[in-house]
């Protein structure tokens, strides 16, 4: 049993062990577009557990730049963690986290995070002493009642005309006073975005326009519109949204947003969300406590449904300890690979 770097050669067993484990199949374009072509020059970071000739173990990180302190570091999302249900039990699990912290302490990454399922957030603390920083809250506001529970309740689709009465009397009037517009390609003004909002928090992700044209605009299977308010000319933020079909549900989802720390910024930018999320049966986002985005929300109307996804960290260097306290942190759905 090996465990090594990844080569190009391991692509199709890649392909063929995350069908097998995710039971469900991906193209080579999205590997694509995780894994080689996004801005760090350090992806794809992948190692694979190889026996025999065959991979039957994947661990990867997103790398991607962090504003940390103000300043630029390299941190790490783990995704894509994976085991061939064959050979669990050989400590594979084990060995894959284990050199992966070597590993990415090599390349200079300084902090890595993720939201693991139950079982692989339980592992990933026990073999790395990784921290729980908690369960990031999710907000929602539901603009079709009788649409949500028609979608379990199949009788009740009849009645799904009168959510039009409802969405006239729960509709909230967003009274814009920014231009705004939607953006087809990131340019500078968004690197100067980000310098602006670089001090948000203690630690975000560098959403510079390399970062947004790459991880929205030039996704190969979904959809995301990315709209921008501008004060006297200036970026003053952008909002980027979704809509996705599940279960006979149409969920808008607010996916990534950032501002200049001003009220208002923040509530006209979660308007055009909404503007744009209409005819969504349900809006959701999710967001960290005591932020001035949860404060937004709260104040469009959205409320705290549940918490249904865990935050862990683990720091690689001294400097990055105070990293495992979420209250350091400005994370959005759009920081996480499934959305």
């Amino acid at each position: 049993m090996n465990i090594r770097r990844y080569k190009e050669k391991d692509l199709p067993q890649i392909q063929s062990l995350f069908q097998k484990v995710f039971k469900h199949e991906r193209s080579d374009q999205v590997w694509a577009w995780k894994f080689a072509n996004t801005p760090e020059e350090l992806n794809p970071w992948i190692l694979v557990c190889e026996d025999e000739g065959k991979i039957i173990g994947h661990i990867s990180l997103w790398v991607h730049e962090a504003y940390i302190d103000g300043k630029k570091n390299k941190i790490g999302l783990r995704v894509d963690t994976m085991v061939d249900p064959n050979a669990r039990g050989k400590g594979v699990y084990q060995k894959l986290n284990s050199l992966l912290l070597q590993e990415a302490k090599k390349d200079g990454i300084v902090f890595l995070y993720g939201f693991p399922a139950p079982k692989a957030k339980e592992l990933f603390i026990k073999y790395t002493d990784a921290a729980h920083l908690l369960n990031v809250p999710r907000y929602v506001r539901i603009q079709k009642p009788i649409a949500l529970l028609a979608s379990k309740v199949k009788p009740l689709k009849f009645a799904k005309p009168l959510d039009n009465l409802f969405a006239i009397l729960r509709s909230k009037k967003f009274k814009f006073k920014l231009e705004s517009r939607e953006i087809n390609n990131c340019d500078e003004a968004f690197d100067e975005l980000a310098e602006i909002c670089r001090s948000l928090s203690k630690a975000l992700l560098v959403r510079n326009a390399s970062y947004l044209n790459w991880r929205y605009l030039n996704h190969p299977e979904k959809e995301y519109k990315i709209q921008a308010i501008f004060e006297e000319g200036q970026i003053k933020g952008y909002v980027v949204t979704c809509q996705v079909w599940k279960n006979n549900i149409l969920s808008g989802l607010i996916v990534d947003w950032l501002a200049e720390s001003k009220d208002m910024y923040w509530e006209e930018l979660l308007g055009l969300a909404l503007l744009e999320l209409k005819d969504a049966d349900i809006v959701q986002t999710w967001v960290l406590p005591e932020t001035i985005s949860e404060k937004a929300l709260q104040k469009g109307g959205l409320i705290h449904k549940d918490s249904p996804m865990p935050l862990v960290g683990k720091e690689l260097n001294e400097q990055t300890h105070s990293l495992r306290k979420y209250e350091n942190w400005y994370i959005t759905p759009g920081d996480v690979d499934s959305f």
